[in-house]
This record gives C-alpha cells, structure tokens and sequence, in this order.
C-alpha cells in the first residue's frame, strides 16, 4: 500500500496534467508539448550543431522516442537535417523559417503554464521544490544509470 506521502503518484499527476495542459495550448501550431520542448532546444542551440543525440541525453530520452519526434517535426515543416561536417554519420537537426515563427507564441504559452503551475508560491518556496524535485532526479539517475541512447546490453554479450 502507498504511504500518503508516496512521491511518485504526484509527479505522475502532475506530469499528465501538464501534458494535457501544453498539448491544448499548442494545438493550433500543430505541436505536442514533446515536440514544443524538442523544437525549443533546437531553436535555442541553433547557432551549434546539434543532433538527436544531444536531444537524447537532454531530456533524458531514449533514441526512438527522439527520433519518432524529429521524425514528426520534419513532416509538419519545422525540422530540416544537415550533414554534419565533421562526422558524415551524424545529421546536424536544423529549425525552418516555420519553427521560427512559432517559436514566440509556443513560448508564451509556455511561460503561462509555468506561472499557473507556481501560483502562490514565493521565490524562495520555488527555489526549494526546484532542489528537491533536482534531488528526485539524482536519486533516480542514481538507480538505473543509463545513457538514454545507449541500447541495454543484452544479457550474456
């Protein structure tokens, strides 16, 4: 039985809640919250390059979750891919004229959600959930320990 003070429930409430809430808010650009805060990174490093993996390891996502994303970005317009010059292998993932366009308004939208879900709290009291739920995440890290890229070796290999 869960104790009422399970951790785990909440984050997961609060998780669905918030995807729910982005989701309706971008509905009119034709982006989900994944592919906003996907875009997002892209846009915000669009002066290096970047790739899927960077996007992996940033948001803590597995390969396929990625590339599902980028693949779904590229089919609306707000993705193109560059051969990286350094590595032929790896294809450098480049925001279009149409990304950037949306690029204020999804942001926006963002900041409200974020300003809705601090309501009434104080800096301070921000400043503290933001270390523990920081703490959450080391502690989890800490348990499974994987690249988010990386495939599971597979037993006996």
């Amino acid at each position: 039985m869960l104790s009422e003070l399970a951790i785990s429930p909440r984050i997961k409430r609060i998780s669905n809640a918030l995807e729910r809430k982005r989701t309706l808010d971008l509905e009119d650009m034709d982006l989900t919250s994944s592919q906003a805060f996907v875009l997002g990174y892209v846009i915000k490093h669009r002066e290096e390059p970047v790739t899927s993996g960077d996007i992996c390891r940033h948001f803590d996502l597995s390969h396929p979750t990625v590339t599902g994303i980028l693949q779904r970005l590229e089919c609306k317009g707000f993705l193109t891919y560059a051969e990286d010059s350094t590595d032929r292998r790896k294809k450098q993932i480049c925001a279009t004229e149409k990304a950037l366009a949306v690029q204020q308004n999804a942001r926006a939208r963002c900041q409200e959600t974020e300003t809705l879900v601090s309501g009434s709290m104080t800096e301070e009291e921000l400043r503290t959930l933001v270390s523990l739920l920081d703490r959450v995440i080391a502690n989890i890290g800490q348990v499974d320990g994987l690249d988010p890229c990386q495939k599971p070796k597979e037993e006996g290999k």
